[in-house]
């Protein structure tokens, strides 16, 4: 999601909604497991001036249901994405040797993107149960005059 005039806005307004996002992302694959919570980290915004421009970056994961259940919930996430804002990019499987499911969609009116994979064990992964993995990526903004990115 590139834009050539980033907008303005503080590190803490993108932060809240990316959490805000995340949970409902968290809400429509209505899974119990293991969840590694959402975790905000302030990114680059390709070769812009890491002191006035950023992105969020918001990365979480779930382990523990079943393959079963993790397979629903990534047939969820496609079916009702839609519903919350989330253009659909891209899903399928990897073109891996581990053919690991994904998807890859934009809220363009959030300025975010997400790609989701369900990461399966194989013999050859270190995976002993099923992982969904999420990361939601913002847009590039500029931080307001006075505040730093906090790069």
């Amino acid at each position: 999601m590139n834009e050539e005039e980033p907008a303005v806005k503080s590190t803490d307004d993108v932060k809240v909604r990316s959490n805000a996002l995340s949970r409902g992302l968290l809400r429509i694959v209505d899974l119990r497991g293991d969840l590694r919570p959402p975790g905000n980290v302030v990114g680059l915004c390709g070769d812009r001036d890491a002191d006035k421009f950023y992105r969020i970056n918001n990365f979480w994961s779930l382990a523990g249901p079943s393959a079963t259940e993790s397979h629903s919930a990534m047939d969820r996430l496609v079916a009702e994405m839609p519903k919350h804002g989330w253009e659909i990019a891209e899903h399928g499987r990897e073109e891996t040797e581990a053919r690991d499911r994904y998807l890859k969609g934009n809220n363009k009116l959030d300025k975010f993107s997400v790609y989701v994979a369900l990461l399966e064990p194989a013999p050859n992964s270190q995976l002993e149960r099923p992982l969904l993995s999420v990361s939601l990526t913002s847009a590039c903004y500029q931080v307001p005059d006075g505040e730093e990115t906090g790069y």
